[in-house]
């Protein structure tokens, strides 16, 4: 082959690849959310089974955030501490504490647990604070170099590495993320390519895990990233692009009235998941909030409805991912569990709401699919006092 054939054959075969990359990036499912349908789904759409764990009164808390093991409950309990639960329901330990002397943390609301070990991960305002299985303070980590003591508001374990996603509201972010390792040397970085801006819009971003990924998304990039636990990493999802996407500058307005109208027309991602089926996103989006099942396979839509302005009454719908398999209360707040080839959904009642909603004719005149588990969700009802502490229901899905 002469020379000029075999530059003819390394052009064609680049062409060949970028092609075959740009065909690649094409087939990434778009989440866009104005063309989400109004197919409904109910709790037995997806899910076969249901559990109602009481959460020991010990400690009266508030939670906005809970980490789930094989064999524990973690909450992050408002200006307390966080709280140990066994799988039962029973209180084992405090670790940690509110204040600002040695070994205590001023935010803490949010944290990750390290299966392995134990050890408890609390984010604080540009740090970190480890404690050990039994509760001791072992050490912090400094995130200031990273971020300035902002942007990273949440924190993961992964593989045994501390994760630190960046929601890039600071508009001047240096990074998407950091990976340290437990005695803060930086592991691995991924360089934030967003332009700088002015915002004076504070948004997280969100990060779950899937399998054996952890992945990442914000409000300003269009990729939704998996990372493989080499730390190499890909494009799984894409937000679609449009006027809906949240802008990377500053909201002009001259009254709240004017501001809430502008958000009103923004498209704002909450908690994302996926199970083995769906992709399963909270989300916000012009007269409509929702939670929304995209099927992995058909890529066809339903959602749970959370609220829907109609504009001719003014009227919303009842907040709810419709619970048919007992009778109970929607599920509004859910978040992802798996363990071994099993997978759940969870959230957190507050038993006061709980009691009011037993109370109503829409729980008295459901027919729900498992009759037996409505009269055993109403003996735990009349077993809860209305200031006892949530209780945390887990969903079984289905294979």
């Amino acid at each position: 082959m002469t020379n000029k054939s075999m530059r003819l054959a390394h052009v064609i075969l680049v062409l060949l690849v970028l092609i075959s990359c740009k065909k690649s990036e094409n087939k990434l499912l778009q989440i866009a959310p104005g063309t989400f349908t109004d197919n409904k789904i109910t709790l037995s759409d997806i899910a076969d089974d249901i559990t109602y764990i009481p959460l020991d009164n010990s400690i009266p808390f508030v939670s906005f955030k809970y980490v789930i093991t094989s064999n524990s409950f973690y909450f992050a309990a408002k200006g307390i501490g966080i709280l140990q639960f066994n799988r039962e329901g029973k209180l084992i330990k405090k670790i940690g504490s509110r204040g600002r002397g040695p070994g205590e943390f001023w935010y803490g609301m949010t944290f990750t647990v390290d299966e392995l070990t134990g050890n408890v991960f609390v984010q604080d305002p540009g740090k970190i604070k480890i404690y050990s299985n039994s509760g001791i303070f072992l050490r912090d980590i400094s995130l200031i170099e990273y971020s300035g003591g902002n942007g990273f508001l949440d924190v993961e374990l992964y593989n045994s590495l501390l994760f630190f996603p960046n929601d890039l509201a600071a508009g001047s972010s240096k990074f998407n993320w950091i990976f340290l390792d437990t005695l803060g040397n930086e592991i691995k970085t991924k360089e934030n390519s967003v332009p700088p801006f002015q915002s004076n819009l504070e948004m997280n971003c969100g990060i779950y895990k899937y399998k054996n990924n952890l992945c990442y998304y914000n409000y300003y990039n269009d990729t939704i990233f998996s990372i493989s636990p080499d730390l190499s990493y890909n494009a799984a999802y894409l937000f679609a692009q449009g006027d809906h996407r949240w802008p990377g500058a500053r909201i002009e307005f001259h009254s709240q009235a004017e501001f809430s109208s502008k958000l009103f027309k923004l498209f704002i991602p909450g908690t994302m998941f996926e199970t083995d089926k769906y992709i399963v996103l909270q989300y916000s989006y012009l007269e409509r909030s929702a939670i929304c099942f995209i099927d992995k396979r058909s890529k066809k839509t339903c959602l749970a409805m959370k609220y829907e302005i109609v504009p001719e009454s003014f009227s919303k719908t009842i907040p709810n991912l419709y619970n048919d398999l007992d009778g109970g209360m929607p599920l509004m707040d859910v978040r992802y569990y798996s363990e071994k080839d099993e997978e759940y959904i969870t959230t957190l009642i507050n038993p006061s709401e709980l009691k009011t909603y037993l109370s109503s004719p829409a729980f008295r005149e459901s027919v729900p699919k498992y009759p037996e588990k409505k009269k055993e969700l109403e003996l735990l009802a009349n077993s809860l006092k209305e200031t006892d502490n949530p209780v945390l229901m887990m969903v079984r899905l289905k294979k």
